[in-house]
């Protein structure tokens, strides 16, 4: 009887998943300096352009989890396929196969969501910080 591999043993197997986990904690890193960054840094042109380019490299790497998830499920179903030509249609084989495919898409999506939600998160609490800070110079200006 052939052991059913964990998912965490089907993880750890897999490079793809290794991809998406790395891509995933350099978009969550980026997140969070580009929160601190914001917090501490002084207005100035240069940082306001740096700032909406790490933005939009942001927001592009946490677009590439689910495709990369994608990716996972097309080579997962392309090896089941390759070895049913090859070995013909087992069990094993296509369980194995798909759940591999499955596993990819779900991690990328596992690592996408949040990203998506920490990203709407400081970009909320720049754009309340922006309009603090707005203020604050019209008042300054004022009085």
């Amino acid at each position: 009887m052939v052991e059913q591999m964990t998912m965490i043993e089907q993880m750890a197997g897999n490079w793809l998943c290794w991809a998406i986990l790395v891509m995933a904690m350099v978009c969550y890193q980026q997140l969070w300096l580009e929160y601190f960054a914001r917090r501490n840094r002084v207005e100035d042109e240069a940082a306001a352009v740096t700032d909406d380019l790490k933005r939009e490299f942001s927001g592009t790497l946490i677009g590439v989890l689910p495709l990369m998830g994608l990716l996972g499920t097309i080579i997962g179903l392309l090896d089941v396929f390759a070895g049913i030509s090859v070995d013909g249609a087992s069990s094993e084989l296509v369980n194995g196969g798909i759940a591999d495919a499955l596993i990819t898409t779900q991690l990328g999506l596992i690592c996408a969501i949040p990203g998506w939600l920490l990203q709407a998160f400081v970009r909320a609490r720049q754009g309340s910080a922006d309009t603090r800070l707005v203020e604050a110079v019209t008042e300054t200006e004022r009085g």
